[in-house]
């Protein structure tokens, strides 16, 4: 029987397993339409050279594929012009596996594939969520570029069109939590404050973390994520492990830490300006979760964020006031999250849904909402 679903190809920087961001919400998104949609992870290790594997995941209509190149993946940075020319083989031998796509839609600001029209896709898009790592490398031939912020535009050397600039979304299991009301809160419990997130990221600034944790001993913090291993913490980060009010659940299911979101009064978000690559910190999808469960955010300043009275944020990039800030915000912990302002916070994350942001992107391409195969883009390979 002939497949009618409109193929998308979703090539990511990350793979399929592991941490759920911007592309696999996207790729579900596609997929909870009726779309065949084929997640490609960057290259593997695991498998053989040259070896195409191609698996189901437990999302309908998605497939994840892994690959290896024939050749060493050294060549990126010793001969770029030969590893393009291995990686013009390896679109077409993935494209000969899964067929003519209608759409590729690639993450990967480390320009795996430098150039999307040997895909043959009816409409090919570069989408920049994250700052490229080299510079002025361009927008890989693509109809569109789409970008989180103008400046990855501008560091990829490509022009950017005020309709192509889409902010962070929101997943679907957080629009149910936003679109639950929010829990009141337990008479006399302690002030629950939480952190979701990679611990060994270099960008946290535990030294904030730990003077928040050492100020309100009356309080409990939650740090759910991996901790990198003993030799790699921070020093800051071994002193907050060592404080009795503070747990590590470890990794996580999101589902899992939202079944405790009543439980928590403060989401944090503290970072240091300096560990970023742009000129200055722009964004963050973390925020969105957050106000979709209605609490307090305390976060460092962003520039998406500056001047949102929905949130509460550091003085400006370099400013280190946050200990300051959350004493302020749990002697009026009450008033900080009154119900209508949770109902503010989730409305905010309500209206940044991927599906409204997949409307508009399909809308722009010109493939529109519609599951339907589109006419002419039967397979050819």
């Amino acid at each position: 029987m002939t497949d009618t679903r409109p193929l998308a190809l979703v090539i990511s920087p990350q793979p399929w397993t592991g941490f759920q961001v911007s592309k696999h919400h996207y790729a579900q998104a596609l997929a909870g339409r009726g779309w065949r949609v084929v997640f490609v992870d960057p290259p593997s290790p695991d498998i053989r050279p040259g070896e195409i594997r191609l698996a189901p995941t437990t999302v309908e209509n998605l497939e994840s594929l892994q690959y290896r190149p024939a050749l060493p993946h050294a060549l990126k940075f010793h001969a770029r012009w030969l590893f393009d020319r291995m990686m013009r083989r390896q679109a077409r031998a993935i494209r000969r596996r899964v067929g003519r796509p209608d759409l590729i839609w690639d993450f990967d600001n480390a320009y795996q594939f430098r150039d999307l029209r040997v895909f043959d896709a009816r409409r090919s898009l570069f989408h920049l969520v994250d700052d490229v790592g080299d510079r002025g490398q361009g927008g890989k031939h693509a109809d569109h570029v789409f970008t989180l912020h103008p400046v990855f535009c501008a560091h990829a050397g490509v022009p950017c069109r005020p309709d192509h600039v889409i902010d962070h979304g929101l997943g679907a299991l957080h629009m149910e939590e936003a679109r639950r009301p929010a829990g009141p809160r337990r008479a006399g419990a302690a002030p629950g404050l939480g952190f979701v997130g990679n611990l060994g990221a270099g960008w946290i600034d535990w030294e904030a973390m730990a003077e928040m944790v050492r100020r309100h001993s009356e309080a409990r913090f939650t740090f759910w994520g991996p901790l990198p291993e003993t030799w790699d913490r921070a020093e800051a980060l071994n002193r907050v492990l060592a404080m009795p009010n503070v747990e590590f659940p470890g990794l996580t299911a999101p589902e899992d830490i939202l079944a405790t979101s009543d439980d928590i009064d403060v989401w944090l978000l503290p970072f240091r300006a300096e560990a970023f690559d742009s000129t200055r910190p722009l964004n963050s999808h973390k925020v969105l979760e957050y106000l979709a469960t209605g609490k307090c955010v305390l976060m460092s300043w962003l520039e998406a964020y500056d001047g949102n009275p929905l949130v509460h944020v550091s003085a400006g990039p370099q400013a280190d006031d946050l200990p300051d800030r959350l004493d302020a915000l749990l002697n009026d912990l009450d008033a900080a999250n009154a119900p209508e302002r949770q109902a503010a916070r989730k409305a905010h994350a309500l209206e940044r849904g991927y599906d409204r942001h997949l409307d508009h992107i399909l809308s722009v391409v010109g493939l529109g909402a519609a599951a339907e195969r589109p006419k002419g883009s039967e397979d050819a390979a």
